[in-house]
C-alpha cells in the first residue's frame, strides 16, 4: 500500500505508458525578471525583454535582443518554431473551437473573478480555453518553479536541448490535454529550461497576450502574496499578461500539508469566490487523504467544472449543488479501473436525475468524445 502522502506523485507517474501510447542539473545563471514594482519594462524593438523571451521559447518572431535574434536565424530554432506551430495548431483547430462552443453552457461562469485549477500543473491553455474571461488564474501542481537561465551564457547546443525538451513536454498537453509529471522531469528538468516558467511563458505568448511582468512569489502564513524568500511556502510565479493575473504555485495538496496550513485557500479566497476547474487529477480527491482540498472545492466554489477524476460523483450528488452532465461515462482508463463510478454511469445511462448533453471533444484522460465526460456543479 502506497503511503497516502505520496499518492499524488506516484499516481501521476503511472500515466507514463498512456503518454507513450498517445504521443507514439539546475542552471547556475538566472535572468532577472521584471517585477510588478519595477519601472515599465524596456522596449526591445516591438517587444519587452520578457515578451521577446516568451516568444522565442514559443517559436515566434520577436525583436530587440541580439542574442535571441541570432538564435532565430539558426536552422535548429526554425525547426523548433515549426514544431511549436504544429503543436498549437492542433490545439487551436482541434480543441479550441469545440471548447468555445461548449462555453455557452457555462454562461457568465466563463468570466470568474478567480479560476482555481488544483492538480492542473502549468496547464494554462485549457484553463484559458474554458474560462477566457477570468481575471485571476490560480494553477497548482507539483512541477518546479526554477528561474530562466541566462541565454547570453548558454551555448547554442544547450539552448537547443532545452527547446527540444520544452516542445516535447508541450506535446502531451496540446495533444492529450494534460501534463505528465514524470515526463516533464525528463523533458525539462534535465535541461537548462527547468520547471514550469518556460511552459507558462510559451502558452501565454501563443495565446496572443502581452506580458507586463513576471515575479517569483510565495504565500506567507497569513495567506498574502509575498516575494519568494526563505520561509515563504507555496513557491510560485505571478505573471501579469493582457491585464490579467496568472499564478502558479507548487504545493502538495494532500491533507498532510493542508490540514495545518490553509494559506493557499486564504489566498484564493482573497481574490473572490472561485470557480474551480479539475481534470486529469489522478482521482486523488477520491481518497481520504485529500479530503481537505476536496471539501474546499465543494464548499467554497461558486461552481465546479470537472471530469470524472475530480470530486466523486456520489459526493457532488449529495451536496445540494445543481448538476449537469456532458458527454458520456462508461469506464475510466485501465490503470484507473479501481475508480469506476457505477452511480455516475447509471446517471448517464438513465439520463436522470440530471440533464445530459453531448460534447464533441475529449477531455482529460478520456480523449475520445464517445466516452469523455464533464460534470458542471453550480451553487
Amino acid at each position: 500500500m502506497i503511503a497516502s502522502s505520496k499518492l499524488w506523485r506516484v499516481t501521476r507517474l503511472a500515466c507514463l505508458p498512456l503518454f507513450v501510447f498517445i504521443a507514439a542539473g539546475c542552471a547556475p545563471f538566472t535572468t532577472p525578471v521584471e517585477t510588478e514594482s519595477a519601472a515599465p519594462p524596456p522596449i526591445l524593438g516591438n517587444y519587452s525583454r520578457m515578451n521577446d523571451t516568451a516568444r522565442f521559447l514559443a517559436g515566434m518572431s520577436g525583436g530587440g535582443n541580439a542574442r535571441l535574434e541570432s538564435l532565430r536565424t539558426t536552422p535548429a530554432w526554425q525547426a523548433h518554431a515549426k514544431r511549436m506551430d504544429q503543436l498549437f495548431l492542433y490545439f487551436d483547430r482541434g480543441y479550441l473551437p469545440k471548447i468555445s462552443n461548449f462555453r455557452t453552457e457555462l454562461g457568465t461562469l466563463t468570466s470568474p473573478g478567480v479560476l482555481f485549477y488544483p492538480f492542473g500543473g502549468p496547464d494554462y491553455l485549457f484553463a484559458r480555453g474554458f474560462f477566457p474571461g477570468a481575471q485571476n488564474y490560480v494553477l497548482v501542481g507539483l512541477e518546479g518553479t526554477d528561474s530562466l537561465p541566462d541565454f547570453d551564457v548558454l551555448d547554442d547546443a544547450t539552448i537547443q536541448t532545452g527547446l527540444n525538451g520544452l516542445s516535447t513536454s508541450l506535446k502531451s498537453n496540446t495533444g492529450a490535454s494534460y501534463f505528465v509529471t514524470k515526463d516533464m522531469r525528463v523533458d525539462l528538468e534535465t535541461t537548462a529550461f527547468r520547471g514550469t516558467l518556460p511552459l507558462l511563458l510559451s502558452m501565454v505568448a501563443r495565446s496572443g497576450q502581452s506580458i507586463q511582468s513576471v515575479t517569483p512569489v510565495g504565500i506567507d502564513a497569513s495567506g498574502a502574496l509575498t516575494s519568494r524568500s526563505q520561509g515563504a511556502a507555496c513557491p510560485g510565479w505571478h505573471i501579469v499578461a493582457g491585464g490579467k493575473n496568472l499564478y502558479y504555485f507548487k504545493e502538495d495538496l494532500s491533507n498532510d500539508t493542508l490540514s495545518g496550513d490553509k494559506r493557499l485557500f486564504t489566498f484564493v479566497q482573497s481574490l473572490g469566490a472561485p470557480v474551480t476547474f479539475v481534470k486529469s487529477a489522478s482521482y486523488l480527491m477520491h481518497h481520504d487523504n485529500f479530503s481537505v482540498i476536496r471539501n474546499f472545492v465543494m464548499n467554497d466554489s461558486l461552481a465546479i467544472l470537472q471530469d470524472s477524476s475530480g470530486v466523486p460523483y456520489r459526493l457532488l450528488n449529495s451536496s445540494g449543488l445543481s448538476l449537469s452532465l456532458y458527454g458520456n461515462y462508461t469506464s475510466p482508463l485501465d490503470i484507473f479501473q479501481e475508480y469506476y463510478q457505477a452511480d455516475l454511469a447509471a446517471a448517464y445511462r438513465d439520463r436522470s436525475p440530471h440533464p445530459v448533453k453531448s460534447i464533441d471533444f475529449g477531455v482529460g484522460y478520456l480523449r475520445n468524445s464517445a466516452n469523455a465526460c464533464l460534470i458542471l456543479a453550480r451553487r
